[in-house]
């Protein structure tokens, strides 16, 4: 296994049912920390973490986990242009962590937007969103049980987004 499969295999081309979503509460081990010294001494703070974690069902190796916050307190809401729209025009950035054995193999960044509605990947300034990014956007609405009506596609559409190829990725979501 490659991680070109593991992209477009395995993570583009899954739907929600082939993925196990863990709903037991408890640790995970995916943690953001801060550490250092300071006039008290040494430091060491966990200070954010995933709060969702799924096993893909065809390749136990291939985890993901999702809803670390990017952003720090002090930048937690952000503002866009595109967002003005919404009655919530606050928009929360987080990750979606994709693990191979326990270690980090991909990362995309999505957003809530209109009060928690909706999942999209975050549009670079000319509106641009990846097929990947789209694709796991969609994979995270599904996994998490949201309504149909709220789904990427109806908000990408409505802030005129376009999606294109994620070339990094080698086309993995593209058609």
């Amino acid at each position: 296994m490659n991680l070109f499969d593991v992209q477009h295999k395995l993570i583009a081309d899954r739907a929600s049912e082939a993925w196990y979503r863990i709903r037991v509460a408890g640790p995970s081990f995916h943690y953001r920390w801060e550490f250092g010294w300071g006039s008290e001494g040494n430091f060491s703070n966990v200070i954010g973490e995933h709060h969702s974690h799924a096993v893909c069902r065809e390749e136990p190796s291939l985890t993901m986990s999702w809803g670390m916050e990017v952003h720090r307190e002090e930048r937690r809401d952000l503002y866009f242009g595109w967002a003005q729209e919404f009655v919530d025009k606050t928009v929360h950035a987080f990750w979606v962590d994709f693990f191979w054995n326990n270690a980090l193999i991909d990362r995309v960044e999505l957003c809530q937007i209109d009060g928690g509605h909706g999942t999209i990947p975050i549009p670079d300034a000319g509106l641009e969103v990846s097929d990947f990014e789209t694709a796991v956007a969609f994979l995270i609405h599904d996994l998490e049980d949201q309504p149909n009506h709220d789904h990427p596609g109806r908000y990408l559409d409505g802030i005129g987004a376009k999606r294109v190829r994620d070339q990094d990725r080698g086309g993995a979501g593209s058609a």
